[in-house]
């Protein structure tokens, strides 16, 4: 039994024109394990693969998912486009069924930069006013690292016109670097994602409070 994400690659590898991915999917839905990994990530997750230009919906249903063909992005929580090069790492993890570190950084490897390119869309991820009192810099690098630190995925964030820029890789010189595990992806976008879905002042101000926090453990400042 391969994890979620993992199985999709080998869905997608084996797809005819007469199977979607949501046919090549039906045997994996029912995965206890798999749904609780992703367990407050999301519940809704549009996945557009950028090769073939299919596009499905998933559903997280506590214990199970559901699957629709397309994307509405306006309905969805997260709309992620995914390349071959972000799912084929997964193809060899998971055999036992059970989600170990290594393949918890496979999988966030494949989904932190898509889930942050969606998640800074929110408005209230560009407020300029907050990232002041937070003192949010405006030049970030972020490393996701395995837990045998010789492989990492990075991005880099940029506010620019009052809006964030999420590139793949590392660019430019940054003002505080994070390096972070793959359970501490996790707690942040179960955190974001807990904020935006309340999208209230008591959920932003519990998601400050987390960020702020959470910042101190994973970042530097680069003087």
């Amino acid at each position: 039994m391969k994890p979620f994400l993992a199985f999709l690659i080998i869905s997608i590898s084996h797809i005819t024109f007469a199977q979607s991915i949501k046919e090549a999917w039906q045997p994996l839905l029912e995965q206890e394990k798999i749904a609780s990994y992703f367990a407050g990530m999301w519940e809704s997750l549009g996945i557009n693969i950028e090769e073939t230009k299919e596009a499905i919906t998933v559903f997280h249903k506590g214990d199970h998912f559901e699957i629709k063909d397309g994307v509405d992005p306006s309905s969805v929580d997260y709309n992620v486009f995914l390349q071959e090069k972000h799912i084929t790492r997964m193809l060899s993890h998971g055999e036992d069924g059970e989600i170990d570190a290594f393949e918890s950084f496979k999988i966030m490897g494949a989904l932190f930069t898509p889930f942050t390119r969606s998640s800074l869309t929110h408005p209230m991820m560009n407020k300029s006013f907050q990232m002041k009192l937070a003192k949010i810099e405006n030049h970030v690098h972020v490393y996701l690292n395995s837990p045998t630190n010789d492989e990492f995925v990075a991005h880099t964030l940029l506010f620019i016109n009052k809006k964030w820029l999420v590139v793949d890789g590392i660019q430019g010189d940054a003002k505080r670097v994070f390096n972070i595990t793959p359970q501490q992806a996790i707690d942040y976008q179960r955190a974001a994602f807990s904020a935006q879905k309340g999208d209230s002042k008591k959920s932003w101000r519990a998601f400050k409070k987390f960020y702020l926090q959470w910042r101190t453990e994973v970042s530097d400042v680069i003087e």
